[in-house]
Order: C-alpha cells, then sequence, then structure tokens
C-alpha cells in the first residue's frame, strides 16, 4: 500500500482569495503611509517657523530694540521710515501681526514669494525693513529662508523679471490675463505639498506673520505664524494632516 501524500498545494480559489485581502490591506494602509510621509515633511516646514522665531527671539536678548535694525535696500525718508515703525508697532501688538513676506499658493504653477500684497494682510506690512542687513534679513538667513530677502529687495525696486543670484523669475498669465512673475528661492522654501502647491486653480495667499507672545508684557518674544488673509493670529493655515503652522501651538489654529 503506498503512503498518503499529506503535502498539500494552494488552490486557485485560496490564492485568489489572499490577493483579494491583500488588496483591501493595501487601500487602506498605503494612503495612511503616504500621509504620514506628507505630515513629517509639514511638520519640518513647521520647524523653519520655530528657528525664525528663535533668531528673532535671541536678537532681542541680545539688544530690545532689535527688531528696529534694518538697511534698506531702497531709499526712504524719514516719513517713510517713521511710517514703518508705526506698522510694526501696531503690527506685534495686533491681532493680525506684522507681515514679514507673502507666499503664494497655486494648484498649477510653482510657489510665489512677494514682499506684499494687497490681499494678503497688507495692512502692518513691514517687508521694507528685511533690508539686505539688520535683524529681520539676519534671522531669516539664520532659518534657511533662502532668497527670499533678495526677492524682497527685486520686488521693491521692480527688478524681479529676471533670474537672481538666490532666486528664479518666471513669467505666467494671472487671472486677469496679464503676464506677471512668479519668484521663488533656487533652494527649495518648503518640502511639504502643502506650502508648493495650492488647493485651487489660482492664487491662495499666506502671509509670514509675527506678533508679540503676549501683547500686555511686549519686548520679550514673539511668534510667528503663516496667516491666510483677513484672518487673525488664531486662524493660522492648518493642512488636512492637522499641521497648524504656528509657533502658538495648537492654540495658533483654534479658531480655524
Amino acid at each position: 500500500m503506498k503512503p498518503i501524500n499529506s503535502k498539500k498545494g494552494i488552490t486557485l480559489m485560496e490564492l485568489m482569495v489572499v490577493i483579494a485581502i491583500m488588496g483591501v490591506l493595501s487601500t487602506v494602509a498605503m494612503p495612511k503611509f503616504f500621509g504620514f510621509g506628507e505630515k513629517t515633511r509639514e511638520k519640518i516646514d513647521l520647524l523653519k517657523l520655530y528657528d525664525l522665531r528663535n533668531a528673532i527671539n535671541i536678537a532681542l536678548i541680545e539688544d530690545s530694540d532689535a527688531l528696529t535694525h534694518y538697511t534698506p535696500v531702497k531709499n526712504l525718508n524719514d516719513d517713510q521710515k517713521k511710517n514703518l515703525l508705526t506698522k510694526l508697532s501696531n503690527g506685534l501688538s495686533s491681532d493680525g501681526g506684522a507681515t514679514l513676506f507673502v507666499i503664494e499658493l497655486h494648484n498649477g504653477l510653482s510657489i510665489n514669494v512677494q514682499g506684499s500684497h494687497g490681499s494678503a494682510n497688507n495692512t502692518n506690512n513691514i517687508c521694507e525693513m528685511i533690508g539686505s542687513s539688520g535683524t529681520w534679513y539676519m534671522a531669516l538667513k539664520d532659518a534657511n529662508f533662502d532668497g527670499v530677502a533678495d526677492i524682497v529687495a527685486a520686488r521693491l525696486n521692480y527688478k524681479y523679471n529676471k533670474d537672481g543670484d538666490s532666486y528664479t523669475s518666471k513669467s505666467y498669465i494671472n487671472s486677469r490675463k496679464q503676464t506677471d512673475y512668479r519668484t521663488a528661492p533656487k533652494k527649495p522654501l518648503f518640502q511639504s505639498k502643502a506650502l508648493n502647491i495650492g488647493k485651487i486653480n489660482d492664487n491662495e495667499r499666506y502671509t509670514v506673520s509675527v506678533r508679540w507672545t503676549d501683547p500686555l508684557s511686549p519686548g520679550y518674544s514673539v511668534e510667528v505664524y503663516l496667516l491666510p488673509h483677513g484672518k487673525t493670529w488664531e486662524s493660522a493655515y492648518m493642512t488636512d494632516n492637522g499641521t497648524c503652522f504656528s509657533t502658538y501651538g495648537n492654540k495658533g489654529c483654534s479658531k480655524k
């Protein structure tokens, strides 16, 4: 009598069941995996805001008047300088903050960096204080916002339609059917999709804004955040992954 063969292979039906289960698992697990990668990149971008805040606060520790130290890249008369100081003072104590510069996100175009824009929290815009040296200039450099100061300087002097040493300038047709230019640092400013690709087929603008940590006790420390137009410090930009781009932490998005 021949021994009974105990080895048993996988039937076609069993194989199909295994493949089906793997397919279901992949549809659940893979999006979470890729979402984790994007959230990590968002956190890295958020750290740049903390680096900028820390650079400014270190300057304040060394000199309480540090925020007024700047070398303008274009000639400013006494009234313009006084107006800038007023914007700085008002902005640091306001709910919106003082605007350093603007980023524009577009679903089909590269990121665009500007000093100011009429529809981007422009009331207390102090981009002229970034200048070519001083506290604001050095803070951006220390926080690896490479190219931003050069872009702001070029735009203030209307010389941004050609590439610079640290940034690119690309023409495009804007929503008014006019030729405009998008200026972006040659070294990518941010890593995440959230800060490189907009949600709509037009410009979404966010300001890099600065505010006293506690306006009732000014002069000690500031906070930095990305703010949509017309919003307050408690309504900073929050991504679909829940990353709040504010050094205030989650309370910076409490009124999202």
